[in-house]
């Protein structure tokens, strides 16, 4: 396994799912950090050009693609954990990721957040058309109209979930900003402007010494350890290295024995479910029988895409987002069968979890 910190040289343009082509919107809209089916394009693509294959669409271009890289339904032999915000501090690489779905805040100025409480529903309230034993409520009394930091450093992360301590988030603005800029579609053969098709654009500006992170599990194993690659919207630019032992620290994702009696999944990347929120069964990722208590999650996100080889928009699929928490309990002899947990796309990167125990107020 090798993990790569990649750097912008410029701004970066990665959109959200909604199509963006003329006539049919003004406005692109910068999706940050990309999600995972983004980075497998851009590694594969890059793996490619390493290798000399032509990006055209000849017969024999996509035959050598396809034998070596697959595509981006079927990858062939990689798998891919990230890609992850993350900084420069000192002599390590700190990971952040997006703060989880059962925050509060813990402060008037909401500089820090507190876990909310599960308690029992006694009015057996529904929740998206389910009926769920628990709820989350607020574990204070404060009232606040700040809103917490969108992202936990992965140090602040594992002591929230797993001690269930105070922490303090930070504000997406400390990692990174956006940029709105105007622009008007051309004709190329008219060599002016065309009216009435003005656009916004909206790119992202890493902060100095911020960058992605992005683990490569498996798949290939001469994937040059560092140079330049090609990223998102506009082929800007992203200088990348190999990071050494040491200056990134190891995680613990999903979980090796028999999980918890009560344990809570943090989804730290965006998983699909056919169900909307939920997979059809559960059983799929656990080798017995587990009850889900509770659900923390914020408003569905869109991935989508454009085909280059089809010239079409590829169809947009609903994911619960990154930062969700699933509370479950069992009554014993229950381990993960997978350590992702998504119905599509756990192979690119989709549905990496963290888990941890957590206690009903009851109890």
């Amino acid at each position: 396994m090798s993990i790569l910190f990649m750097q912008a040289e410029d701004v970066l343009l990665f959109r959200d799912g909604r199509p963006f082509s003329a006539g049919s919107d003004h406005e692109a809209r910068s999706l940050f950090p990309p999600p995972p089916s983004v980075m497998q394009g851009i590694l594969r693509s890059h793996y490619l050009a390493h290798k000399n294959i032509p990006l055209d669409h000849s017969p024999q271009a996509e035959a050598m693609i396809s034998e070596l890289v697959g595509d981006s339904a079927t990858p062939r032999g990689l798998r891919l954990r990230g890609p992850f915000l993350a900084r420069r501090e000192a002599n390590r690489i700190m990971r952040y990721f997006p703060t989880p779905a059962d925050a509060y805040p813990g402060d008037q100025d909401a500089r820090q957040i507190v876990p909310m409480k599960v308690v029992e529903n006694p009015g057996r309230c529904v929740w998206k058309k389910e009926t769920l034993p628990c709820l989350l409520e607020k574990p204070n009394e404060v009232i606040t109209k700040n809103a917490p930091g969108a992202f936990l450093s992965e140090d602040a992360l594992k002591s929230y979930l797993e001690q269930g301590r105070a922490v303090t988030p930070v504000k997406a603005a400390d990692l990174f900003v956006t940029e709105r800029r105007l622009g008007i579609q051309t004709d190329s053969q008219r060599m002016s402007t065309v009216e009435g098709m003005l656009y916004e654009v909206e790119f992202v500006r890493l902060r100095e010494d911020a960058g992605l992170v992005v683990e490569l599990v498996e798949g290939y194993p001469d994937f040059p350890p560092q140079g330049v690659m090609r990223a998102g919207g506009e082929g800007r630019a992203l200088r990348y290295v190999t990071l050494k032992d040491g200056e990134v620290a190891p995680l613990s994702w999903g979980h090796t024995g028999e999980l918890p009696p009560f344990f809570k999944v943090y989804f730290a990347t965006p998983a699909f479910f056919s169900q909307g929120w939920k997979p059809a069964s559960w059983d799929s990722f656990f080798t017995g029988k587990v009850k889900l208590e509770a659900v923390a999650l914020s408003r569905y996100q869109t991935l989508g895409g454009f085909d280059l080889l089809k010239k079409v928009q590829k169809p947009a699929r609903r994911y619960i987002p990154a930062g969700s928490v699933y509370y479950f309990s069992h009554t014993g002899g229950v381990q993960l069968s997978q350590q992702a947990i998504t119905e599509d796309g756990a192979a690119l990167g989709f549905g990496q979890v963290m888990i941890a125990s957590w206690k009903p107020e009851s109890a």
